[in-house]
């Protein structure tokens, strides 16, 4: 028996974006939804050549980077419905069709190393099911999103391949090597089945689930219904959170609580134990139980983290999970964007310099594709992903989760439409202002998320108070709407606190809202060393004006009274270090005691 979802993402939802977010919406489309396939031709060009000579020296997870590519584009193309994007996304699926093999092979390696063979050195297997798990799953959403039949046939080619390789053939997945990689897989496989209803594809999966079992792969179900935290189990890296995602859609389809426990707790030992201050997973590319050690934070990590706490809010309708996506989003994946769009890093460290991740894994680049690496394909669908949990649908409501400028429209049953006008200059500031607007006279129920970092929240309807607002839940106005209705929000701003330990330790993370403050060597006279100590019984500040002259001007700075006197600016995370800057968002602190009312929920 199968489970249903608690809320979904409305997939005729309808979105303009404005404000911060716009901007690096739109910057992103630019600079290269619209420029990667042409100024990177070897993106697709690489399929072509698999069985030519001389041999390309690929990087193991080559096949990756079309299939991260269209993921976001489709995302990007609900997002902005932009023309351009749109044509060039039918050429872009209709070539990757073409380079399809005829008996269903979606990769860039040659027939004698397919699925089972190693890198060109002969050193590493490949990761070709995890190409595979991309480029299908990007062809899926594009058919979803636009009907494309072509699109489905071509992702059910590959699916038959795999099935015909590793159910008829006397191999395992396991036998494939790189076993958290290539078993992703399964988490295309469960969506496949759910469209198809083609029972081999739902077979493999149970293949798969008994080789997650099987040493060295990552005995997920087994170890999280234990107790066991993630960090702990065989497989912590972040590769293998898309096989946590297959379990999920494991619970969907069949409704076994067993597979709805262990998402649950990998989801909070993560959440405990590995998720940094910036909202981002993993240290040096995996879960190591100390969300305060200071090694590289993969920005691919903090993808694969949300589209995880986009599952778990699907599950469990928690709004709490929507405010670990509006962290992730304000901070790390902003944070990873330079604010012209041009780049994105491989890693975003809580303290230190943002690098262009065509310079720190240029071991990546390869002729013809010099821009290509595997978070420059793959880091913008921090963004896109805001289609999938922006606004979301119940059976009986729509829950709004971002308050960022801009409308989204969203049909309703008998063909209604309601449509949320967000006005205010969020996250900026704490006042955000819903105006709905109906087709005609509509009762439903409205359910606003209410951070649980917003301790005191005023809601009006209509210009009268509303009662019972509670923060970490959501606030449900059941009525019948009418055109020019006005809700109106004052969430509260006071700053929030997470006092570090071990690395950190002596040192504190403010947060203004969902955004995380840092100390930037472009707006303090004072070197990185010598920032001062923030004292907790004198933590007031006073916003500040950045010059009209300023290249990237932070979305918020902030002035702060340092307990030895001095002015300690404090700008958001987002915009920290993106002049090339050194920044530090653990700050040094004075009065630990006074912490306890101040505490973040963030904190782990």
């Amino acid at each position: 028996m199968s489970a249903t979802p608690l809320c979904e993402p409305p997939r005729e939802a309808r979105f303009r974006l404005e404000g911060w977010v716009g901007e690096r919406l739109q910057a992103n489309l630019n600079q290269w939804l619209l420029t990667a396939p042409v100024a990177n031709p070897a993106m697709l060009q690489m399929f072509r050549d698999r069985d030519r000579r001389p041999r390309r020296a690929l990087v193991p997870w080559a096949g990756e980077f079309a299939g991260k590519y269209l993921i976001y584009a489709v995302q990007g193309y609900r997002l902005h419905r932009d023309r351009r994007l749109h044509a060039l996304l039918q050429r872009f699926v209709r070539d990757l069709i073409a380079v399809q093999d005829v008996d269903g092979y979606l990769g860039p390696h040659p027939k004698s190393e397919r699925f089972l063979g190693k890198t060109h050195d002969g050193q590493s297997p490949l990761w070709d099911l995890w190409g595979h798990y991309h480029c299908m799953l990007g062809l899926l959403l594009w058919r979803r999103e636009t009907g494309d039949h072509a699109a489905l046939q071509s992702a059910c080619k590959a699916a038959d391949l795999i099935c015909q390789r590793f159910l008829d053939g006397g191999v395992r997945v396991l036998q494939a090597g790189a076993e958290e990689m290539n078993m992703a897989v399964s988490h295309v496989f469960c969506l496949l089945y759910a469209v198809t209803g083609n029972a081999r594809y739902l077979r493999l999966v149970r293949e798969i689930e008994k080789d997650w079992e099987t040493p060295p792969a990552g005995d997920y179900v087994r170890t999280a219904l234990r107790g066991v935290e993630f960090y702990q189990t065989p497989k912590p890296r972040w590769e293998s959170l898309p096989n946590v995602q297959a379990i999920a859609e494991l619970y969907f389809l069949t409704g076994d609580e067993r597979y709805h426990q262990a998402v649950l707790h990998i989801y909070r030992s993560i959440r405990r134990t590995d998720r940094h201050n910036t909202g981002a997973f993993s240290s040096a590319e995996q879960a190591v139980g100390n969300p305060y050690a200071p090694r590289s934070i993969e920005t691919c990590c903090v993808i694969a983290w949300m589209a995880l706490c986009l599952d778990v809010l699907r599950m469990t309708g928690d709004p709490t999970v929507a405010d670990e996506l509006e962290l992730a989003t304000y901070n790390a994946v902003l944070g990873a964007q330079h604010p012209s769009g041009r780049w994105w890093t491989y890693n975003t460290p809580m303290d230190g310099v943002r690098r262009a991740s065509a310079h720190d894994i240029v071991f990546q680049a390869h002729q013809g594709a010099p821009e290509l690496n595997c978070c420059s394909v793959n880091a913008p669908r921090g963004l896109g992903i805001l289609c999938e949990w922006s606004v979301m649908r119940t059976p009986e409501a729509l829950n709004l989760n971002f308050y960022g400028t801009g409308r989204m429209g969203v049909p309703l049953a008998r063909g209604r439409t309601v449509t949320l006008h967000l006005q205010g200059d969020y996250p900026r500031q704490p006042e955000v202002q819903v105006r709905v607007e109906v087709s005609r006279p509509t009762a439903f129920t409205l359910r606003l998320r209410i951070p649980a970092w917003s301790r005191q929240t005023e809601v009006w309807l209509n210009g009268e108070r509303v009662s019972g607002v509670a923060p970490g839940t959501y606030l449900a106005l059941t009525r019948e709407w009418h055109r020019g209705d006005v809700v109106r929000l004052r969430f509260d701003f006071s700053l929030h606190a997470w006092l570090g330990e071990r690395e950190q330790a002596g040192k504190v993370s403010l947060y203004r809202g969902p955004i995380l403050l840092a100390y930037d060597q472009r707006f303090n006279p004072m070197e990185p060393d010598d920032v001062p100590a923030l004292s907790l019984s004198r933590l007031r500040y006073t916003s500040e004006t950045v010059g009209n002259g300023e290249m990237h001007p932070p979305l918020v700075l902030l002035r702060f009274h340092a307990a030895d006197g001095r002015a300690l600016y404090l700008c958001d995370f987002a915009s920290a270090g993106s002049a090339g800057t050194v920044y530090r968002s653990w700050l040094p602190v004075q009065e630990e005691r006074l912490l306890e009312g101040l505490r973040s929920p963030f904190a782990g």
